[in-house]
């Protein structure tokens, strides 16, 4: 049920409709059971794996409450995390594991012939839920907060529709308590909902649809060894821009949709192309994966309380991890590995970047902006590992866009036309710049404008081409 169908907006309505005007505890029950019905649209499958994670999570977190007994508060977090991760594990990374362990495992006899897992699916929105649930019982087992108050609430909370099936991932100290009563819809939620929402469609529909075709040539069609220079880094900068507006789009539109229930949730990007530092990114960049990463694999493993040297190791694990959590293969571990990599030598050299005050002067200036290129560029090459099927075309576009431009020249320029879409992601950055170092706001009436331009945007784009979204991968 994708959020720019007829279809979906029925739904919504209908859901709408019963949480605002039915007796709160029973709109509470209704929006449950519609967001399994929403989940059961992809696959009615997968509906008994989000009820099993909800289940045993809410029973773990009922149980913490009434024991003290460390040993077995460490059990009970046990179940959940074998639980959880290991439905994970299964669905996620099994063929992965299969397939590179099967090259060993033939001489054992276990594997004539490496599996295809050609039918393998792994369930939408499986890695969200299940950081989702997890955050919940870790939260209790550190009394963080308390107990759902009834197993309602939770269903809701693990599944709530807007953000069921990519994100954000929210936290129960953050959505919980808005379950408690019926929060006043005022105006200006409607107001911010439409915003949100219109906003978001905008850079799914307009812009990550429409920079899809040199990302496609350069990364799906076997066309990375013949690509020019400047094609390969058109297609590498659109990957960059359309990874941003499908994730930031789809955040958006899961915001206003809670928005005009009455629920907020958290910011998810906040123009993380305007970082100075890789640290930096990520405090902008998909911000509650972040944040999880950071409280529940990072400060676990002891964070920077242990030493230079544990605390490099601790940064690498959490983003490799983290790396893994977005898709099981090698080219994901990289990504996670290259990341991590670049946040350690930041702390090695003590380097944050982060300087948001009013530039000194012209020089300045121009410090901060060589920093932003160059974590841009730095994230850029990332994403090439983030979307590659396989190493080979890694190196290929690797060389393309480093080595290439001194031996080869920057070529033909066959797909620059869809450079024209940039502007839509990084036109608001460059704005941003000026809010953050001058103080500058918003106009009275730039919201309306922005709307207005979208809707034009929109109307324009389903006029010409019917693409439907990116769909959900992790």
């Amino acid at each position: 049920m994708s959020f720019d169908s007829v279809t979906f907006w029925l739904f919504f309505a209908i859901a709408w409709t019963v949480w605002r005007f039915a007796p709160f505890g029973t709109a509470k029950l209704i929006t449950a059971l519609l967001s399994l019905v929403f989940y059961a649209w992809w696959r009615i499958e997968y509906v008994p794996l989000i009820l099993f994670s909800a289940i045993v999570d809410y029973i773990v977190g009922g149980r913490l409450v009434q024991t003290e007994c460390l040993v077995r508060r460490r059990l009970l977090l046990l179940v959940s995390l074998v639980m959880n991760l290991g439905l994970l594990g299964f669905f996620k990374y099994t063929p992965f594991v299969v397939r590179t362990l099967a090259p060993w495992l033939k001489d054992w006899g276990a594997f004539p012939e490496t599996p295809t897992f050609a039918d393998w699916v792994v369930p939408v929105g499986i890695s969200f839920y299940t950081f989702q649930t997890l955050s919940y019982t870790i939260d209790i087992y550190r009394r963080r907060i308390d107990v759902a108050p009834n197993f309602t609430d939770f269903l809701l909370y693990v599944s709530f529709f807007p953000q069921l099936v990519a994100g954000p991932i929210v936290r129960a100290k953050e959505l919980l308590p808005q379950f408690l009563k019926r929060r006043r819809l005022a105006p200006e939620h409607i107001q911010q909902g439409f915003y949100q929402i219109i906003t978001g469609l905008c850079l799914k529909m307009v812009v990550a649809d429409g920079v899809a075709t040199p990302v496609n040539f350069l990364f799906d069609e076997g066309d990375a060894a013949t690509a020019s220079v400047a094609q390969t880094w058109i297609g590498v900068t659109s990957f960059g821009v359309q990874i941003y507006a499908d994730f930031a789009g789809y955040s958006r539109i899961a915001i206003g949709l809670a928005l005009m229930m009455g629920i907020r949730f958290p910011e998810t990007f906040r123009y993380p192309f305007i970082s100075q530092s890789l640290s930096e990114f990520w405090t902008r960049w998909n911000i509650p994966l972040s944040q999880w990463l950071w409280d529940y694999i990072y400060v676990s493993l002891g964070g920077n309380r242990k030493g230079a040297g544990r605390l490099y190791v601790n940064l690498m694990i959490t983003m490799v991890l983290g790396g893994l959590w977005h898709g099981a293969a090698w080219t994901y571990f990289i990504w996670g590995v290259w990341h991590g990599v670049g946040l350690a030598i930041e702390r090695v050299l003590g380097f944050n970047g982060t300087k948001h005050d009013r530039p000194s002067g012209a020089r300045d200036w121009c410090v901060r902006l060589f920093r932003m290129w160059f974590v841009w560029s730095y994230v850029a090459t990332s994403f090439v590992f983030f979307r590659a099927a396989d190493f080979e075309t890694v190196w290929i576009i690797q060389k393309k866009m480093w080595i290439a431009p001194f031996t080869e020249g920057l070529g033909e320029w066959v797909d620059y036309r869809y450079m024209v879409l940039w502007p839509l992601v990084f036109a608001p950055h460059f704005l941003r710049i000026f809010h953050e170092w001058y103080d500058v706001r918003k106009g009275r009436y730039s919201q309306v404008m922005i709307v207005a331009a979208s809707l034009l945007l929109l109307t324009f784009i389903r006029r010409i081409q019917n693409q439907a979204f990116i769909y959900f991968q992790f």
